[in-house]
């Protein structure tokens, strides 16, 4: 890294200043695999300077902050980002540091700050560096805290056509679309009708679609019903011509794989996939390899699901929850894995599935309520109820976290009443009415090879009942896709 550097001024008899040699003695420890050795040496360069142009600064500042990183002290490498971006040659790197420092500490509004300090001085570059998941991982996290002031901040930024993020994901999964959905809504909420209507104006893709369809204000707004049968064949002819653009994309496949699941065509997904399996192991075939291989899996999995192949399920499932997920251990295809082992009924298996993540599974607040979803009504399947209520009462108690598992554990413990008022309670709720609203819809009837719920009777039941049926009216539906849902 030195090498590619502007020679440093030399002192009278030629060696190189102090913080010169601490600088490269850094650099030669990184290189070597060394944060122990070199953070103190980038440390102490940083410490006196002297000797040092700008982007050598810059260089001591990232190694430092690099290896604050890598040892999780986020703290230190946010006030070495504030300390870095006040100077103009500061790597994109560090206005990242100095933007998550602060989200990471949860100073959720001095890190909004930073961003508009970032764009006002001329360094969109540095915003469009930053992985779009992670936007999308702080706008949850403000959704769930109840931080609407600067939820809405964050996707006024994101749903500026100035933002254009560097990562190609952002663009195969239409992610400004649905920022701009939800910051319609919020918009909408804040009563700037008119900047809601410029926003929805020419909306594409099912996921920022949907928000558009559950929300009964977006919708008269829209003007339209929203046809979802040709939202998603439109998504799928866009991905498919993403092929030729981002040719080592394995989103681009995974995003063709999702479209023809959901428009019923899953034996098009095993052939596509299978087709794909041996570019896998090809050098250089995939750019987001690490990050999407285990979509593609979760995707095959789906597949076999809907085509009842259930062994060739368990595979593919195991695989995707064998790789990391954004670094971590991937818990979610573990859960999807078992849950549909439930489909199909084999609730031991799913048991046993959920028991490889140990007694506290490292995952988010959503995630853990799955758990629960799933090893409730697995033991509710089984005959045992009273261990099937203690995940219901967490459930209860952590409603918030993801209404939707209360309904469902209802549902499995047998309490069609509880269930029905679950349902109505969320299709009263702004926030929860599309996830009640997409569940209980009418779909496609599913492939005959596809495996029946064990609870399938009892939500039909529901979903069918006289007030359940009168607040899917009130809320705006009752809702017919021509698609094709999961069983559960």
């Amino acid at each position: 890294m030195v090498a590619g550097l502007p020679a440093a001024p030399a002192m009278a008899d030629d060696r190189p200043p102090p913080a010169v040699k601490a600088l490269e003695g850094a650099v030669q420890a990184y290189r070597n695999g060394g944060c122990a050795k070199a953070a103190p040496l980038a440390a102490t360069a940083i410490a006196g300077p002297e000797g040092l142009d700008g982007k050598m600064l810059s260089l001591a500042y990232d190694l430092v902050m690099e290896c604050a990183v890598e040892a999780k002290d986020f703290a230190k490498a946010g006030a070495y980002a504030k300390r870095a971006i006040a100077r103009p040659e500061a790597s994109d790197f560090a206005w990242r540091m100095a933007v998550a420092g602060d989200f990471e500490a949860k100073r959720y509004s001095d890190g909004l700050d930073t961003i508009d300090r970032m764009i006002s001085t001329g360094r969109g570059g540095a915003l469009n560096s930053f992985p779009p998941a992670y936007f999308m991982q702080i706008r949850a996290q403000l959704e769930r805290s109840g931080d609407a002031a600067n939820e809405m901040r964050l996707l006024a930024i994101l749903a500026n056509p100035a933002y254009d993020p560097d990562d190609a994901s952002a663009k195969i999964d239409d992610m400004s679309d649905w920022v701009r959905a939800r910051y319609a809504r919020k918009l909408l909420a804040a009563g700037k009708r008119d900047e809601a209507r410029g926003m929805i104006a020419g909306l594409q893709g099912y996921s920022a679609l949907v928000e558009v369809a559950f929300d009964p204000d977006l919708l008269a707004l829209n003007g339209k019903p929203v046809d979802f049968r040709a939202v998603v064949e439109a998504d799928l002819a866009r991905h498919r011509a993403m092929l030729d653009r981002y040719p080592h994309a394995l989103g681009v496949i995974d995003a063709i794989a999702l479209d023809l699941h959901r428009l019923g065509r899953d034996d098009e997904v095993v052939t596509l996939l299978n087709a794909t399996q041996p570019r896998l192991d090809t050098p250089g075939a995939f750019d987001d390899l690490a990050e999407k291989l285990p979509w593609f899996w979760n995707a095959l999995a789906y597949a076999y699901l809907a085509t009842g192949k259930y062994d060739a399920m368990v595979d593919a499932f195991s695989k995707g929850g064998k790789l990391k997920e954004g670094g971590l251990p991937n818990v979610s295809q573990i859960i999807n894995l078992a849950q549909q082992q439930l489909v199909f009924g084999h609730a031991e298996e799913a048991l046993a599935t959920l028991d490889r993540m140990g007694e506290k599974p490292d995952a988010s607040p959503y995630g853990l309520m799955q758990v629960r979803v799933v090893r409730g009504c697995a033991y509710a399947a089984l005959g045992q109820l009273d261990k099937a209520r203690v995940d219901l009462a967490y459930a209860t108690a952590h409603e918030k976290d993801d209404p939707s598992t209360v309904s469902t554990l209802e549902l499995c413990v047998g309490d069609e009443d509880a269930a029905a008022a679950s349902y109505i309670r969320r299709l009263a709720k702004p926030d929860d009415r599309r996830g009640a609203m997409l569940e209980l819809a009418d779909y496609d009837a599913p492939d005959p090879r596809a495996p029946r719920s064990p609870f399938a009777d009892r939500f039909d039941r529901v979903r069918k009942r006289a007030d359940v049926v009168a607040a899917i009216r009130a809320a705006g539906g009752p809702v017919r896709l021509h698609l094709q849902t999961d069983p559960f």
